[in-house]
Protein backbone atom coordinates (compact mmCIF):
# COMPACT_ATOMS: atom_id res chain seq x y z
CA UNK A 1 0.00 0.00 0.00
CA UNK A 2 1.36 3.58 -0.99
CA UNK A 3 0.60 6.89 0.73
CA UNK A 4 0.56 9.90 -1.11
CA UNK A 5 0.41 13.25 0.27
CA UNK A 6 -2.05 15.52 -1.02
CA UNK A 7 -1.31 19.39 -1.26
CA UNK A 8 -4.35 21.06 0.19
CA UNK A 9 -5.23 24.31 -1.77
CA UNK A 10 -2.34 26.55 -1.23
CA UNK A 11 -0.64 24.95 1.95
CA UNK A 12 2.14 23.01 -0.31
CA UNK A 13 3.10 26.68 -2.00
CA UNK A 14 3.42 28.27 1.46
CA UNK A 15 5.76 26.16 3.25
CA UNK A 16 8.03 25.92 0.09
CA UNK A 17 8.26 29.59 0.25
CA UNK A 18 8.59 29.39 4.07
CA UNK A 19 11.34 26.66 3.85
CA UNK A 20 13.05 28.97 1.26
CA UNK A 21 12.41 31.98 3.49
CA UNK A 22 13.94 30.25 6.72
CA UNK A 23 17.35 29.40 3.96
CA UNK A 24 17.70 32.84 3.18
CA UNK A 25 17.62 34.02 6.79
CA UNK A 26 19.80 31.65 8.05
CA UNK A 27 21.58 30.42 5.50
CA UNK A 28 22.04 26.79 3.78
CA UNK A 29 23.64 25.25 6.35
CA UNK A 30 20.77 25.50 8.59
CA UNK A 31 18.41 23.77 5.91
CA UNK A 32 18.99 21.25 3.82
CA UNK A 33 16.84 18.36 1.98
CA UNK A 34 17.90 14.73 2.69
CA UNK A 35 18.05 14.01 -1.39
CA UNK A 36 20.67 16.97 -1.32
CA UNK A 37 22.57 14.79 1.68
CA UNK A 38 25.73 12.64 -0.14
CA UNK A 39 25.23 9.03 1.10
CA UNK A 40 27.41 8.12 4.04
CA UNK A 41 29.37 4.85 3.00
CA UNK A 42 30.07 2.65 5.95
CA UNK A 43 33.91 1.90 6.97
CA UNK A 44 35.27 -1.38 6.15
CA UNK A 45 37.53 -1.89 9.50
CA UNK A 46 39.27 -5.41 8.29
CA UNK A 47 37.86 -6.84 11.15
CA UNK A 48 34.79 -9.70 11.31
CA UNK A 49 32.69 -6.97 13.03
CA UNK A 50 32.10 -5.47 9.02
CA UNK A 51 30.39 -9.01 8.54
CA UNK A 52 28.24 -8.75 11.78
CA UNK A 53 26.65 -5.02 11.12
CA UNK A 54 24.81 -6.20 8.00
CA UNK A 55 26.59 -3.12 6.50
CA UNK A 56 29.66 -4.30 5.45
CA UNK A 57 32.13 -1.82 7.93
CA UNK A 58 31.25 0.20 10.99
CA UNK A 59 28.93 3.36 10.33
CA UNK A 60 29.85 6.63 9.75
CA UNK A 61 28.39 9.54 11.33
CA UNK A 62 26.84 7.09 13.77
CA UNK A 63 27.79 6.00 17.40
CA UNK A 64 28.99 2.84 17.95
CA UNK A 65 29.20 0.67 21.04
CA UNK A 66 31.42 -1.73 22.32
CA UNK A 67 30.23 -3.28 25.48
CA UNK A 68 30.68 -6.20 28.11
CA UNK A 69 32.12 -6.70 31.90
CA UNK A 70 35.36 -8.19 32.54
CA UNK A 71 37.54 -9.55 30.28
CA UNK A 72 35.66 -9.99 27.10
CA UNK A 73 37.55 -8.90 24.21
CA UNK A 74 36.12 -5.25 23.55
CA UNK A 75 38.96 -3.46 24.31
CA UNK A 76 41.20 -5.82 22.13
CA UNK A 77 39.16 -5.26 19.22
CA UNK A 78 38.97 -1.46 19.81
CA UNK A 79 42.69 -1.07 19.60
CA UNK A 80 42.92 -3.44 16.35
CA UNK A 81 40.10 -0.76 15.13
CA UNK A 82 41.95 2.33 16.24
CA UNK A 83 45.32 1.07 14.78
CA UNK A 84 43.74 0.37 11.56
CA UNK A 85 42.31 3.93 11.64
CA UNK A 86 45.71 5.54 12.34
CA UNK A 87 46.56 4.52 8.52
CA UNK A 88 43.21 5.04 6.97
CA UNK A 89 42.34 8.52 8.75
CA UNK A 90 44.54 11.77 8.50
CA UNK A 91 42.85 11.94 12.53
CA UNK A 92 42.44 9.32 14.73
CA UNK A 93 41.22 10.65 18.83
CA UNK A 94 41.28 9.39 21.98
CA UNK A 95 38.82 10.77 24.24
CA UNK A 96 39.78 9.26 27.88
CA UNK A 97 38.77 11.15 30.71
CA UNK A 98 39.39 8.65 32.88
CA UNK A 99 42.93 7.69 32.22
CA UNK A 100 42.66 4.18 31.64
CA UNK A 101 44.06 3.93 27.85
CA UNK A 102 47.71 3.05 27.12
CA UNK A 103 48.54 3.78 23.79
CA UNK A 104 51.59 1.36 24.07
CA UNK A 105 49.40 -1.77 24.16
CA UNK A 106 48.34 -1.11 20.36
CA UNK A 107 52.38 -1.40 19.18
CA UNK A 108 51.40 -4.97 18.02
CA UNK A 109 48.74 -4.00 15.87
CA UNK A 110 51.01 -1.97 13.93
CA UNK A 111 49.64 1.61 14.63
CA UNK A 112 50.90 4.71 12.65
CA UNK A 113 51.03 7.23 15.95
CA UNK A 114 51.73 10.09 13.74
CA UNK A 115 48.23 10.16 12.62
CA UNK A 116 46.85 9.58 16.76
CA UNK A 117 46.31 12.28 19.36
CA UNK A 118 44.96 11.18 22.94
CA UNK A 119 43.02 13.76 24.51
CA UNK A 120 42.69 13.74 28.74
CA UNK A 121 40.08 15.87 30.07
CA UNK A 122 39.91 16.75 33.39
CA UNK A 123 36.10 16.04 33.41
CA UNK A 124 33.82 13.97 31.89
CA UNK A 125 31.94 17.10 31.03
CA UNK A 126 34.88 18.32 29.25
CA UNK A 127 35.31 14.98 27.55
CA UNK A 128 31.55 15.48 26.22
CA UNK A 129 32.68 18.79 24.97
CA UNK A 130 35.62 17.52 23.57
CA UNK A 131 33.83 14.82 21.76
CA UNK A 132 31.17 17.13 20.27
CA UNK A 133 34.26 19.53 18.64
CA UNK A 134 36.21 16.88 17.29
CA UNK A 135 33.03 15.24 15.57
CA UNK A 136 31.94 19.06 14.65
CA UNK A 137 35.67 19.58 12.89
CA UNK A 138 35.74 16.12 11.16
CA UNK A 139 37.96 13.96 12.69
CA UNK A 140 37.92 10.64 10.93
CA UNK A 141 38.12 8.36 13.51
CA UNK A 142 36.88 8.86 17.95
CA UNK A 143 37.24 6.42 20.06
CA UNK A 144 35.46 7.28 23.43
CA UNK A 145 36.72 5.75 26.55
CA UNK A 146 33.89 5.33 28.77
CA UNK A 147 30.30 7.83 29.15
CA UNK A 148 30.01 11.67 28.28
CA UNK A 149 27.28 13.32 29.71
CA UNK A 150 23.40 13.19 28.11
CA UNK A 151 24.06 16.79 27.00
CA UNK A 152 26.92 16.25 24.55
CA UNK A 153 25.18 13.22 22.84
CA UNK A 154 23.06 15.25 20.73
CA UNK A 155 25.56 17.72 19.68
CA UNK A 156 28.50 14.92 19.03
CA UNK A 157 25.65 12.81 16.85
CA UNK A 158 25.31 15.87 15.49
CA UNK A 159 28.35 17.36 14.33
CA UNK A 160 29.49 13.44 13.49
CA UNK A 161 26.28 13.33 10.68
CA UNK A 162 27.59 16.31 9.55
CA UNK A 163 31.45 15.38 9.20
CA UNK A 164 31.07 11.45 8.61
CA UNK A 165 33.47 10.72 11.46
CA UNK A 166 33.53 7.31 13.02
CA UNK A 167 32.98 7.52 16.32
CA UNK A 168 32.90 3.97 18.83
CA UNK A 169 32.45 3.70 22.41
CA UNK A 170 33.77 1.23 24.71
CA UNK A 171 31.81 1.06 28.30
CA UNK A 172 31.19 -2.15 30.46
CA UNK A 173 27.81 -0.92 30.58
CA UNK A 174 26.55 2.00 28.92
CA UNK A 175 23.82 4.22 30.52
CA UNK A 176 20.08 4.58 29.14
CA UNK A 177 20.77 8.03 27.35
CA UNK A 178 24.36 6.49 25.90
CA UNK A 179 22.42 3.51 24.93
CA UNK A 180 19.58 4.86 23.08
CA UNK A 181 22.05 7.18 21.15
CA UNK A 182 23.72 4.77 19.59
CA UNK A 183 23.30 3.50 16.13
CA UNK A 184 24.98 -0.01 16.81
CA UNK A 185 25.63 -2.02 20.19
CA UNK A 186 27.38 -4.93 20.41
CA UNK A 187 28.14 -6.79 23.72
CA UNK A 188 30.40 -9.62 24.30
CA UNK A 189 30.44 -11.87 27.35
CA UNK A 190 33.51 -14.24 28.11
CA UNK A 191 32.63 -18.24 27.59
CA UNK A 192 35.96 -19.42 27.84
CA UNK A 193 40.24 -19.41 27.10
CA UNK A 194 42.27 -20.02 24.34
CA UNK A 195 45.35 -22.52 26.04
CA UNK A 196 49.00 -22.84 24.02
CA UNK A 197 50.96 -25.05 25.82
CA UNK A 198 49.55 -24.70 29.06
CA UNK A 199 49.05 -20.42 28.80
CA UNK A 200 46.37 -18.66 28.18
CA UNK A 201 46.72 -16.94 24.27
CA UNK A 202 43.02 -15.59 23.83
CA UNK A 203 39.17 -16.02 24.28
CA UNK A 204 36.30 -17.59 23.44
CA UNK A 205 33.21 -14.97 23.12
CA UNK A 206 29.83 -14.55 22.12
CA UNK A 207 29.03 -11.53 20.33
CA UNK A 208 25.56 -9.88 20.72
CA UNK A 209 23.19 -7.26 18.65
CA UNK A 210 21.25 -5.05 21.43
CA UNK A 211 20.92 -2.44 18.85
CA UNK A 212 21.38 -2.22 14.96
CA UNK A 213 19.37 0.70 13.43
CA UNK A 214 21.20 0.21 10.08
CA UNK A 215 20.39 -3.36 9.22
CA UNK A 216 18.41 -6.33 10.41
CA UNK A 217 20.20 -7.36 13.40
CA UNK A 218 22.84 -10.67 13.24
CA UNK A 219 21.44 -11.99 16.83
CA UNK A 220 24.76 -13.67 18.48
CA UNK A 221 27.69 -15.04 16.99
CA UNK A 222 31.17 -16.39 18.10
CA UNK A 223 34.36 -14.78 18.28
CA UNK A 224 38.23 -16.51 18.81
CA UNK A 225 40.20 -13.59 20.04
CA UNK A 226 43.55 -14.35 20.05
CA UNK A 227 46.00 -11.58 22.55
CA UNK A 228 48.64 -9.77 20.56
CA UNK A 229 51.76 -11.04 21.86
CA UNK A 230 55.15 -10.06 19.27
CA UNK A 231 54.89 -10.40 16.12
CA UNK A 232 53.56 -13.98 16.10
CA UNK A 233 49.85 -15.50 16.33
CA UNK A 234 49.50 -18.28 18.01
CA UNK A 235 48.44 -20.99 15.84
CA UNK A 236 44.87 -21.60 15.25
CA UNK A 237 43.64 -25.14 15.72
CA UNK A 238 40.35 -25.79 13.81
CA UNK A 239 37.25 -26.16 15.49
CA UNK A 240 38.35 -24.72 18.70
CA UNK A 241 36.07 -21.76 19.06
CA UNK A 242 33.33 -24.33 18.65
CA UNK A 243 30.37 -23.61 16.32
CA UNK A 244 29.63 -22.86 12.55
CA UNK A 245 30.88 -21.50 10.02
CA UNK A 246 34.08 -19.39 10.27
CA UNK A 247 35.12 -15.77 8.49
CA UNK A 248 37.22 -14.33 7.32
CA UNK A 249 40.16 -13.14 10.10
CA UNK A 250 41.41 -9.54 10.78
CA UNK A 251 42.80 -8.60 7.50
CA UNK A 252 46.66 -8.79 6.86
CA UNK A 253 47.06 -8.32 10.73
CA UNK A 254 49.74 -11.26 11.32
CA UNK A 255 49.33 -10.13 15.60
CA UNK A 256 45.84 -10.58 16.59
CA UNK A 257 43.41 -13.62 14.59
CA UNK A 258 39.66 -12.63 15.43
CA UNK A 259 37.19 -15.49 13.87
CA UNK A 260 33.54 -15.07 13.57
CA UNK A 261 31.16 -17.93 13.21
CA UNK A 262 26.95 -16.92 13.05
CA UNK A 263 25.09 -19.17 15.57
Amino acid sequence: MQVQARPLGGKTETLDHAIEAIRVRFGSQALTRVAELPPLLPWPSGTPLDRLTGIGGLPRGRLTLLTGTGTCGKLTLALALLAQATHEFAHAVVIDHARQFDPWAMLPFDPDFGSLTVITPPSAEAAGEAASALARAGAGFILLMGEIPEPWLAPMEAGAARSGAVVVGVVDAPGRALAHASSLSLGFTQEGWIYERGQPVGLNVEARYSRNKLAPPVGKSDLEIFYAIGSNSPPHRSGEAGRGRQLTPLDQQQDVECESAAV
